[in-house]
């Protein structure tokens, strides 16, 4: 019985969780490059000194919105992903829960950064709940893509390959955020 269950996936079966994994490492590498755009936002206007600065709070905002607009768009290209191989699925499910717990804190920081924009009082505990939320669930998708990974038994230079595709993809990329502009609240 033993035997049976060590068997490796070959051929066009293998292609198929090949093909699940790159793009699951699209969505990844995506996600990765617009939360780095945010970063580098929160590096160039400190959120504690930009608050005496409203053109620094304005660049923070916009820099909330395009992440959780982002976010959006992960979710939902995760959901336009037509196929997942049988023993990839509890990775699919890892990963959108990550994503969708992701987008949710992206919101609340968004709508947090409005609101202190606007002198308007913020929950500084439930957003924190929700980052950890999001982090302990990445945590989880990453668990079941290890599983995964084993089972496939893919050489490092098969993973290396798959990263750098993703990595290409998101590099071209060419999905934009779209503009909202708001007067401020007073």
């Amino acid at each position: 019985m033993g035997f049976f269950s060590k068997r490796k996936i070959q051929g066009d079966e293998l292609l198929n969780y090949l093909d699940f994994l790159g793009e699951e490492w699209k969505f990844r590498a995506f996600q990765e490059k617009e939360a780095s755009a945010y970063t580098d936002a929160l590096t160039r206007f400190d959120p504690k000194a930009a608050a005496k600065n409203a053109d620094a709070y304005a660049e923070l905002a916009g820099a909330a919105s395009r992440l959780a607009q982002s976010a959006a768009e992960l979710v939902r290209r995760k959901d336009a992903l037509k196929t997942v191989p049988d023993k990839a699925t509890s990775c699919y499910f890892a990963w959108h829960a990550a994503y969708t717990d992701y987008l949710a804190w992206a919101l609340a920081q968004a709508d947090t950064i409005e609101d202190k924009m606007a002198g308007n009082p913020t929950d500084a505990a439930a957003l924190k709940e929700l980052q950890q939320k999001s982090e302990q669930s990445r945590t989880e998708a990453e668990t079941e893509e290890q599983k995964l990974l084993k089972q496939l038994d893919l050489s490092q230079a098969d993973i290396e390959q798959l990263h750098d595709r993703a990595s290409q993809a998101a590099a071209q990329d060419t999905w934009r955020p779209r503009v909202i502009t708001r007067k401020p609240k007073r």
